[in-house]
C-alpha cells in the first residue's frame, strides 16, 4: 500500500532524524506559546477595553473549536498530500492570524481571528508528529518523539515570562506580533531544511479514513480517543481554574497562581522521566503508571486537602499525570502504519479537543452549583484514573498477536 522513498541526503540516517525532531520540537514550542497567547494578553485587554474577564471566553472557547478541526483536517490532508506541506501551510496559517490578531480592536474581532489561528495549531502538531516518527529509529521511536512533544509545555510555560516582559515595554499586540513573525520565520527555514519521506500516489489515491477502523485497528482507535479525550478534560479541568479554586479556600493570588506554577512543572518534567522509560517497560505500562500517579495526588488533595505548600508538591505530582500527554500523542502515531499515520494521530487529538473544551466549561459549572475545592478535585480524579485504567486495557491489546 505504501511506498516510502527516502530523500536524497547524504548526511547519516541518525542526523536526519535528529534533524528533523529539532526542528519539529522547535515547531511545537512555537504551538505552545501561540496556544497560551491569548490568554497571557487577557489581563491586559480587560483594561485596554474595559469589559470584564468572562467577556473573553468566547475567545478561548474559538480557538479550541479551531484546533478541534484543524486536528482533524490537516491530519488526513498529510496522509494525503504529504506532511511536510501541510505542516508548512499549518506554520504559515497560525503565524498569519496570530500577526492580524495584534490589529483587533474588539472581542468579537478577536474570537473570530483565534478560530483561524486554532486551524493552524490543531494541525500543527499531529503533522509534526507523523513526520517526526517517519524518521524515528525504530528502536526509540516513542522516545524521540515524547522528547519532541515536550516543546509544547515548554513553550506555553517559558511563553509566559517571555509574554510578561512583552506586556510591560510593548503593550499586549507585540504578544501576537511575537507569536506570528516567529512561526513565519521558521516556515521559511523549514522549507529549506526539513525532509520528508515521499509516498507513492497509489497509496495517497486509494487513502480513506475509514481505514483507521480496518485491519482491527478499530479497538485502538476508539481508545486512543477516548484516552485522549479525558486526559485533556482532567489537564483542562484542573489547568485553567487551580487558581480560582485555591483562591475560593482563603489562598492569596500570587500562591493561586503559584500552584499552578507547580502542576507546569510537573507536566515539563513527566516527559523527560517517560521517555527515559518507555524502552525498557514498553509505552503503555510507563504511561498507565505515570496517569495513576497523576490521579493518585489529585485524589490525595481532594481527600485531605492538606496545607498549601503540601498541595503544591501534590499538584507538581498531578502535573507528572498529565505530562503523559506528550507520550499519548506520540502513541498515537504509532499506534498506525505510516500511510495513516497523521490522519490517526490528528483525530486522536480531535476527541481529545472536545476535552479541552469540555473540562473548562464543567468545572465551571460545578463552581457555579457551589462545589467545594476538595469535592471538586475528588471529581477530577475520575476522568485521571479512567485514562490510566484504560491505558493498562490498550497496552493488554496491543500486545496481543
Amino acid at each position: 500500500m505504501e511506498a516510502d522513498v527516502l530523500p536524497s541526503i547524504a548526511a547519516p540516517t541518525t542526523r536526519i532524524h535528529l534533524r528533523v525532531a529539532c526542528l519539529c520540537g522547535v515547531v511545537l514550542f512555537l504551538e505552545g506559546y501561540d496556544i497560551a497567547a491569548a490568554g497571557y494578553a487577557i489581563p491586559a485587554l480587560v483594561d485596554a477595553w474595559k469589559v470584564p474577564p468572562a467577556t473573553f471566553t468566547r475567545v478561548l472557547t474559538s480557538g479550541n473549536v479551531g484546533m478541534l478541526l484543524g486536528s482533524v483536517c490537516a491530519g488526513w490532508l498529510g496522509d494525503r498530500l504529504g506532511r511536510k506541506p501541510v505542516l508548512l501551510g499549518c506554520i504559515v496559517v497560525f503565524g498569519v492570524f496570530s500577526l492580524l490578531s495584534a490589529l483587533v480592536g474588539s472581542p468579537s474581532h478577536l474570537e473570530a481571528l483565534r478560530f483561524f489561528t486554532g486551524l493552524g495549531l490543531g494541525g500543527g502538531l499531529p503533522t509534526a508528529v507523523a513526520l517526526a516518527s517517519d524518521f524515528a529509529p525504530g528502536t526509540s521511536q516513542a522516545r524521540v518523539l515524547i522528547l519532541m512533544i515536550v516543546g509544547v509545555p515548554i513553550g506555553f510555560s517559558l511563553g509566559g515570562f517571555l509574554a510578561s516582559y512583552l506586556v510591560y515595554f510593548y503593550g499586549w499586540p507585540a504578544i501576537f506580533v511575537a507569536g506570528g513573525m516567529l512561526p513565519l520565520v521558521v516556515a521559511l527555514l523549514l522549507s529549506l531544511w526539513l525532509p520528508e519521506r515521499a509516498m507513492s500516489r497509489s497509496a495517497r489515491h486509494h487513502f480513506s479514513p475509514a481505514l483507521l477502523f480496518q485491519d482491527q485497528l478499530a479497538p485502538s482507535t476508539l481508545l486512543l480517543w477516548t484516552i485522549n479525550a479525558l486526559n485533556l478534560l482532567g489537564i483542562y479541568f484542573i489547568l485553567q481554574w487551580t487558581p480560582a479554586i485555591l483562591h475560593s479556600t482563603g489562598v492569596s493570588s500570587s500562591r493561586a497562581i503559584l500552584g499552578t506554577t507547580m502542576y507546569g512543572l510537573g507536566t515539563i518534567a513527566s516527559p523527560f522521566v517517560v521517555a527515559h522509560m518507555v524502552d525498557r517497560f514498553g509505552v503503555e505500562p510507563t504511561l498507565a503508571s505515570g496517569l495513576t500517579f497523576g490521579a493518585c495526588c489529585v485524589l490525595a488533595i481532594g481527600l485531605f486537602y492538606p496545607g498549601f505548600w503540601i498541595i503544591a508538591v501534590l499538584l507538581c505530582g498531578v502535573g507528572i499525570g498529565g505530562g503523559c500527554q506528550a507520550g499519548i500523542v506520540s502513541l498515537s502515531a504509532l499506534a498506525y502504519p505510516s500511510p495513516i499515520r497523521s490522519t490517526g494521530a490528528g483525530w486522536a487529538l480531535g476527541a481529545g479537543r472536545l476535552g479541552t473544551i469540555s473540562g473548562p466549561l464543567l468545572a465551571g459549572f460545578l463552581l457555579a452549583l457551589g462545589f467545594t475545592a476538595p469535592e471538586l478535585y475528588v471529581l477530577a480524579a475520575i476522568p485521571a484514573f479512567s485514562t490510566a485504567l484504560l491505558m493498562a486495557i490498550l497496552g493488554q491489546m496491543r500486545r496481543k498477536p
